[in-house]
């Protein structure tokens, strides 16, 4: 005479099933979904800009976001009313690019980089100084990083490859 499967041997295949594809799934999305690289170093510094720009208009006072174009670190600081740079100690100011990424290329009008370091003013009414980063990875993919002076607007601008 055959015999069936009971209801709690079911339910605990489908969990332990549950449970194996919960584990595995996000490291298998995480490498089919990957961002490659500079786009997802670029996102990463547009953010800690839009993050300054935001602080500026909510605290009512400046902030600088400050990118060493030889290293390729990153940080956003208060600025008092003396024109000096404040170090706040929050960890999502500041960044690094990763080693095969760099900044190849910067524009910003009237505000050249100073030994490597080029400076972005977020004013408390939403301005601010205008820019533009070009950020290359080994395999040839660049992407721009623009900064709109007025609205304080920011985009990225470049094309994915197809690998």
């Amino acid at each position: 005479m055959p015999r069936g499967f009971t209801l709690i041997e079911l339910i605990v295949v489908i969990v332990v099933l549950g449970l194996c594809a919960a584990t595995v799934f996000p490291k298998v999305s995480g490498l089919l979904l990957r961002e490659p690289e500079p786009w997802r170093s670029a996102r990463r510094l547009l953010r800690t800009a839009k993050y300054a720009q935001e602080l500026a208009i909510a605290s009512e006072s400046a902030f600088l976001l400050r990118i060493n174009v030889e290293t390729g670190s990153y940080r956003a600081t208060g600025k008092n009313g003396d024109g000096e740079s404040t170090v706040l100690a929050a960890s999502d100011l500041r960044g690094q690019l990763p080693r095969e990424v760099e900044i190849t290329d910067t524009d910003s009008p009237g505000n050249d980089p100073i030994e490597g370091v080029l400076t972005i003013e977020f004013s408390p009414e939403g301005w601010c100084d205008p820019a533009t980063l070009k950020v290359a990875a080994p395999d040839g993919q660049l992407v721009t990083i623009v900064i709109n002076e007025w609205a304080g607007e920011m985009e990225l601008l470049g094309e994915h490859s197809e690998e």
